[in-house]
């Protein structure tokens, strides 16, 4: 694993990469996606859905810290939103949730939104 000097990130991205919300595999979920990003870095994400809306969300990653604050704050941004809500949840959204990233560290907020999008289409296909 990488180590980056969190020094420089912002205040929310260091705060999500020190102590990252939702941390951990989710026992109970009809939600789920394992994406690997062209850095390497693997996320997964546990949706767990009821009435339309996402009740709990979980994630991993064998990523740096940037990819731990980016899966962490993707998933407060996703917690209680309906699938469709935050399967549009976008790398710039990550992005201004966290206050920024280094541009060589952008992509992992690309990583998140796409592993929450990809866990939000397993969710819907499991309904059909």
């Amino acid at each position: 694993m990488e180590v980056i000097n969190l020094d420089n990130f912002y205040l929310a991205a260091r705060r999500h990469a020190k102590d990252p919300h939702n941390l951990g595999i989710l026992d109970n979920f009809n939600g789920h996606a394992k994406v690997t990003g062209p850095c390497g870095d693997t996320m997964e994400f546990w949706l767990q859905v009821e009435g339309e809306r996402i009740k709990k969300i979980s994630f991993i990653t064998d990523g740096c810290d940037p990819s731990l604050a980016s899966g962490s704050i993707t998933t407060c941004l996703a917690e209680g939103k309906s699938i469709t809500e935050a399967a549009a949840i976008t790398q710039q959204d990550v992005l201004k949730a966290l206050e920024g990233l280094p541009e060589d560290h952008q992509h992992c907020a690309l990583l998140a939104a796409n592993t929450l999008a990809a866990a939000c289409d397993d969710y819907l296909i499991k309904q059909k």
